[in-house]
């Protein structure tokens, strides 16, 4: 009977185990997130000192982060009403971007790999987006074409936004960064 209840508990244990450290490194941690307005960052990712949990996110190969000194990587999965980002919804991003070098923004799934689209584009760079006379961006991003700098979206589903500022200050003061100096996502409306 003892043999019995200690296989139990070691098989329990064992499962336990594994299945909180699946759960612990399946999705980017929350160790070291830092939420700026819909934006989410990890700023310490690409340093020396990147927590266990980052680092093992990052051992399973999803993604390559940008080094500590050469940028930083935003991620918005709602809108600024808090709704969660829907591709049979219209948005608009609208702003500016924090001072840097370069910047990229794209469309991603929800694990951030590109989408497959049949225009075979999902991002714009600070070099191709047209700016209004106030210099500040204006994005939509819709299944169906616009006008304008327009982001083709998926028919349906969810994606995220991913902001890519490359040799920019604000990668070691994003805690600092205010929401008003970085793009707002408004949702249009929705089919």
């Amino acid at each position: 009977m003892r043999i019995l209840d200690l296989a139990y508990i070691l098989g329990l244990g064992a499962s336990l185990g594994l299945v909180s450290a699946h759960w612990a490194v399946a999705g980017r941690p929350l160790v070291g997130k830092v939420e700026v307005g819909s934006w989410m960052a990890w700023p310490g990712s690409g340093g020396r000192d990147v927590d266990p949990y980052m680092r093992a996110y990052l051992a399973r190969g999803v993604h390559l982060p940008l080094g500590a000194g050469e940028g930083l990587e935003l991620i918005a999965e709602r809108s600024d009403d808090g709704a969660p980002l829907d591709g049979r919804c219209r948005y608009r991003l609208t702003g500016t971007v924090p001072t840097t070098r370069g910047w990229t923004i794209e469309i991603t799934d929800r694990a951030g790999r590109p989408f497959q689209l049949p225009l075979e584009r999902a991002s714009f760079t600070d070099s191709e987006i047209v700016r209004g006379e106030d210099g500040k961006l204006s994005v939509i991003a819709a299944a169906a074409p616009q006008a304008g700098n327009w982001l083709p979206l998926p028919a349906g589903g969810r994606f995220q936004f991913r902001l890519r500022l490359y040799d920019t200050p604000v990668s070691s003061q994003t805690g600092e960064t205010r929401a008003a100096n970085l793009p707002q996502i408004a949702r249009i409306d929705c089919r």
